[in-house]
This record gives C-alpha cells, sequence and structure tokens, in this order.
C-alpha cells in the first residue's frame, strides 16, 4: 500500500469527499451513518456478540461517532496505514477508542481479539497482489464466530465509476467486483453469508430509500457489502 498517497490527501480528504459524492446531495457524515447502521442490522440478524470491534483502515474517523452511537458498549479500535490521517482521527475522536498504526501486513492484536471487523473503502486501494493476506491478517484477530464486513464501491454503477475516476484521491483505486470478495473469503476460510447492493437513490429522491431493502439484490446501487464469519 502506497503510504504516503494516503498521507499526501489526509488534511483535505473530507472536503475532496464532499466535493467527489456533491452530486448525490448528501454529505460524507451521511455516508459514513449508513454503513454502520446496515453493520449493526448484520450483528443483529446473526446474533453476533460486537464486545470489541475493528475499524480496518479507518482513515480520518469519519466511522468512529457512528460506531460510538450505535455500538455504546463495544470497545472501538481502528488502524490504518497513514500516521497521518490517524493523527486527524484522534485529534476529533480520541476519547471514543484506540487507534494504531497499521504497517501494511500485519496488526499488533492477539489471535483471535475481535468479534466484528468492519472495513469500508479499503480494499480498492490495495494492490490485488496483497488481498489474500490482508484478508488472512483480518481472520487471525477474529473470533470463531466473528464477521467481517467490506464495503466497496460498485463498480457496476456508472455514477460510481465517475466518482472515483474524478476523485484525487482514488487516483490509483481499482474497483472490485463482489464476487472477487466472495472468493477472498473462501480462499481465507471464511464462511460467506451475505451480500447487499446499496444506495439507489439521490437525496432528492430520499422518499424511495425505504424500499431499498428490497433492491438490496440488484446490481446497480452504488455500493455494496459482503459478510463472512469465522468459523
Amino acid at each position: 500500500m502506497d503510504v504516503a498517497e494516503f498521507d499526501k490527501f489526509a488534511d483535505e480528504y473530507h472536503n475532496l469527499h464532499q466535493e467527489n459524492i456533491r452530486i448525490t446531495g448528501e454529505n460524507p457524515e451521511y455516508f459514513a451513518e449508513y454503513k454502520i447502521r446496515d453493520l449493526r442490522r448484520v450483528v443483529n440478524s446473526f446474533g453476533v456478540n460486537s464486545e470489541n470491534i475493528l475499524d480496518f483502515g479507518m482513515g480520518i474517523g469519519n466511522s468512529t461517532p457512528f460506531l460510538s452511537e450505535y455500538f455504546p458498549d463495544s470497545n472501538l479500535h481502528g488502524v490504518d496505514v497513514s500516521e497521518k490521517s490517524l493523527a486527524i482521527a484522534s485529534e476529533r475522536y480520541e476519547c471514543l477508542g484506540e487507534f494504531l498504526v497499521f504497517d501494511g501486513e500485519t496488526t499488533t492484536f492477539s489471535d483471535e481479539t475481535f468479534d466484528v471487523v468492519f472495513s469500508a473503502g479499503v480494499f480498492h486501494h490495495v494492490p490485488f497482489s496483497e488481498h489474500f493476506d490482508l484478508v488472512c491478517e483480518v481472520s487471525r484477530t477474529l473470533k470463531n464466530g466473528g464477521i467481517f464486513m467490506i464495503y466497496e464501491h460498485n463498480p457496476f454503477n456508472p455514477l460510481t465509476c465517475h466518482a472515483v475516476n474524478t476523485c484525487p484521491f482514488d487516483e490509483n483505486a481499482v474497483l472490485l467486483k463482489p464476487i472477487r470478495l466472495r472468493q477472498l473469503f473462501q480462499e481465507a476460510g471464511i464462511e460467506f453469508l451475505l451480500q447487499e447492493y446499496r444506495v439507489f437513490f439521490p437525496s432528492f429522491l430520499a422518499l424511495l430509500r425505504p424500499i431499498e431493502k428490497n433492491l438490496a439484490w440488484l446490481p446497480f446501487g452504488g455500493q455494496y457489502f459482503v459478510v463472512g464469519k469465522k468459523t
């Protein structure tokens, strides 16, 4: 992973993200919150313990306040390769969790530390050759029965592709198809549980958002998530 690339955009990430998603009529907080709301729903649905949660590739901490809100009784941890991003996250939310630098290969956590690992918008920044090792490292830190949720941009959605192709932060990004993540889970010995497509309607069509739960199978949402369980 190119750490310098992440450090380069750390200070301006929020503004870049805001500009890049302007077409949706929403702000970065909207996109951060619905992911954590989905995580809460998945945890409840599968009856997973959530005592210890890891935000894998937390960046500047956009998910942190929502993890704290939706999982108020959990111990929150976050890692990222960008020290600059972590410094910003610590300034914003240090009281909400423990944030540590990740060397890109091995975390400092013991085996079977976490009940839940969440990763949003990380793997499309990572070379394909490193994906398997990262998933295995996450699996090492997961407890048996723990879940790993990966949120990614949908390469089948033209607006998403346009947003990625015009965002400086994503200049080296390569979008992943969901089947790629399911294969990685299988190769790493993680049981595939669930896949859903998300974000079908911009803000001016917000009244239609309640029907999104019926469209989760349709590969046209702006993003998607895949969930696996360590067995």
